[in-house]
């Protein structure tokens, strides 16, 4: 009782707090508007002390349990009920405004005009602050799904499973934190198009109700309506590109152009070692069209999508929802066996376009002396990765090598005795010599790579190969040693560069060249191999590279002869 007394006393005393201070603030901007604006001056403060004292008071109902629980945000009805508090507010006051306005001036336009643009703007307040909340602040999910999560949990200590928490996935950051507000791409683009709109709109209702304007209203209605002109047409411009209206363009004049889907699927070739798993090289393309198209196939086969038309088994998103409203005596298998999926990010977030490369190269050349072509890096990356660094998940796609696993394992001090006894619980990531039999490809390599973690965190991460050129980890220690840093773009431990592979693919653009110009083959760095300063052209060494980068093992997958064919069609595209 005690302890309730206090609370409800603190409530009391943060109350009074904000109406005197309130008090102040009004009488303060009273100095700042003209007699007769009297009650602007005390709407601001008044507005700000209602959602302050709003907070004051849900904060003090709010169950304990809730108040003090991980999963439940402290900001949430800040930033849900107390917005949506605060835009109301501003719409009835602009209401009223507007009556007083109308009944002054009898311009029923301009009070239309008024209106739509501030109903508009509350509007966007509230999807702006609920945008940064689910995605800054709940990392993309609802508090519903965090809460199903913590209840999962709950349920596995109940089980006395032991570390539940390892065995339920959850998102550890946003997905799209390396965008604008940490929103997904598009999303303020978007809502700044649409206010530009609704304020041209406003604008042109507001102006016809006047019926006698002089000369300087009607330049200044001039200069309004071209600064909104200008705007929406440079938004336009910016938010669709020339690339997408080039793509609709070509769509538009022949929906039936030959090679514009493809037709069949080539058997995949593994590029990231001497064996076959995750998707290489691609058929060539004349038009571009037929390659974006293409390249949305390879990654829907890569997810398991059906691109027949036949109905598709749920996501594992989906069937974590429906595992969750789930109320069964197996409860144990439950909590083992589902999994959270990150929300997908989309693939331009994280993607380094011909325009970042060109620049990159171009520094590349004044910076070392080291002159690489577009073509030729487009080949490698085609024949690596399929032109692709990440999954649909964020994550950057990875192939985990438990040969090199062993070894690392060996090298740290563990006996053959000992691999040999870990390995009976873990024959698919623990292994003496390479094999192509225990590869997943795409997601599945993640699981892979999780078992190994628990063995040994940092040679787990060492033993795979990483993005966009299929770096492996392990190079840390040698190869690309120099990535290593304080720097921005580089990383300080082998933690962070297992995060920023995940990040954007300039990380592993970086790798590399790092990885290429320190690799040497017979005393040559790779970079010799593919760099205009050594070669004229086009005459590039692809077999020394192909054996640099790839191995001795490297004619068995024809890896010097798909890099030639890439860059041939990249050469064809980029001349």
């Amino acid at each position: 009782m005690k302890e309730l007394n206090n609370s409800f006393y603190q409530m009391l005393i943060k109350i009074a707090a904000t109406v005197i201070l309130t008090i102040v603030v009004g009488f303060f901007l009273r100095h700042f508007f003209q007699e007769g604006q009297n009650v602007l001056a005390w709407t601001i403060p008044s507005i700000i002390a209602l959602g302050l004292i709003y907070w004051i008071v849900i904060s003090y109902f709010k169950e304990k349990d809730v108040k003090n629980s991980y999963y439940v945000n402290k900001y949430h009805d800040v930033f849900f009920k107390g917005t949506i508090i605060f835009a109301i507010s501003l719409v009835v006051i602009s209401i009223i405004y507007s009556v007083l306005m109308y009944l002054e001036q009898k311009n029923i336009f301009a009070i239309v005009g008024l209106l739509m643009l501030v109903i508009w703007l509350a509007v966007f307040m509230i999807y702006f602050v609920w945008s940064v909340y689910h995605y800054n602040i709940n990392f993309g999910i609802t508090d519903g799904e965090w809460a199903e999560i913590a209840e999962a949990k709950r349920q596995g200590r109940n089980l006395e499973l032991e570390n539940p928490a390892l065995q339920i996935r959850e998102p550890k950051y946003n997905p799209y934190r390396s965008q604008t507000f940490g929103l997904p791409p598009g999303t303020v683009r978007g809502m700044i198009a649409f206010t530009l709109l609704f304020g041209g709109i406003s604008l042109l209702v507001a102006s016809m109700g006047t019926e006698e304007i002089n000369p300087e209203m009607m330049q200044l209605r001039i200069q309004q309506f071209e600064f909104f002109e200008t705007a929406f047409l440079m938004m336009i411009a910016f938010y669709f590109g020339d690339r997408s209206l080039k793509y609709f363009r070509d769509r538009w004049r022949n929906p039936n152009q030959a090679g514009s889907t493809p037709e069949s699927s080539p058997v995949k070739t593994q590029s990231n070692t001497p064996a076959d798993g995750i998707p290489a090289t691609t058929p060539g393309f004349e038009d571009s069209v037929a390659e974006d198209d293409w390249a949305f196939y390879e990654e829907d086969r890569e997810f398991g999508i059906s691109t027949s038309g036949a109905e598709s088994s749920p996501s594992p998103f989906s069937k974590l929802k429906n595992d969750l409203n789930v109320n069964s005596p197996d409860a144990q298998g439950l909590v083992n066996t589902f999994g959270f999926v990150q929300i997908r990010d989309n693939a331009n977030g994280k993607i380094l376009n011909d325009e970042q490369l060109i620049d990159s190269l171009e520094n590349l050349s004044k910076t070392k002396n080291i002159n690489l072509s577009l073509p030729v890096v487009k080949a490698v990356i085609e024949v690596e990765s399929s032109g692709r660094g990440h999954l649909k998940n964020g994550n950057a796609k990875i192939l985990f090598e438990g040969h090199l696993f062993w070894r690392l394992l060996k090298d740290k001090g563990m006996s053959d005795e000992e691999l040999e006894n870990l390995q009976k619980t873990n024959k698919d990531i623990l292994y003496k010599t390479w094999t192509r039999e225990f590869y997943k490809g795409g997601i599945g390599e993640y699981d892979r790579l999780e078992r190994a973690k628990k063995i040994d965190p940092k040679l787990a991460v060492y033993s795979a190969s990483w993005g966009l050129f299929q770096i492996l980890g392990e190079n840390l220690e040698h190869n690309i040693k120099s990535r290593i840093g304080e720097e921005e773009d580089k990383y300080k431990t082998w933690e962070e560069f297992e995060l920023k592979q995940h990040e954007h693919e300039k990380y592993h653009f970086l790798d590399f060249l790092a990885f290429i110009m320190t690799k040497k083959l017979k005393g040559t760095p790779l970079v010799n191999f593919i760099s205009e300063n050594e070669n004229s052209n086009g005459e590039y060494n692809w077999a020394n590279f192909a054996w640099g980068y790839n191995g001795s093992g490297y004619k068995a997958n024809k890896y010097d002869i798909r890099l030639k064919a890439a860059y041939e069609k990249y050469k064809k595209i980029h001349q």
